[in-house]
């Protein structure tokens, strides 16, 4: 089993939490691009909306799931331990969703652009915040 020391799971936390808002974001922007601009007057505003939920919601994640980390007993911990059963169980729904979404007739694009933009500008700050948690814990010995 792969262990590394545990404030590295805080960097693979940030990698995943960024390339992931980074993945829907760009799937937001496309649909912007794809969109009418007349309709423009609405969604930006809906995609600060949904950025500041998720904001908000992620700057609780990202606090709970560093104390969480640093929490476990061992100096070197296997990097499945980077999320709870619970955090894999909500991934695994999330994803789910995503997926089911994309496959429900009359959702219109310009939800995708809304909300998938506000979303992953959402999960990429989180990831960035658990990123500058390992970049400023990096030289701490576990």
């Amino acid at each position: 089993m792969c262990k590394v020391r545990k404030i590295h799971l805080l960097a693979a936390n940030g990698l995943l939490w960024t390339g992931i808002g980074t993945r829907i974001s760009v799937k937001g922007v496309v649909n912007y691009l794809k969109a009418a601009p007349g309709k423009l007057w609405w969604m930006i505003p809906s995609s600060l909306l949904v950025f500041t939920a998720f904001y908000l919601m992620f700057t609780g994640i990202v606090r709970k799931y560093s104390e969480r980390i640093h929490a476990l007993p061992g100096p070197m911990e296997p990097i499945y331990k980077t999320f709870s059963l619970k955090g894999y169980l909500i991934i695994a729904f999330m994803v789910t969703l995503g997926i089911t979404l994309k496959y429900v007739p009359g959702i219109p694009r310009t939800f995708f652009a809304w909300f998938y933009l506000g979303l992953g500008v959402g999960l990429l700050s989180a990831g960035i915040r658990f990123l500058i948690r390992w970049w400023k814990g990096r030289g701490i010995k576990d």
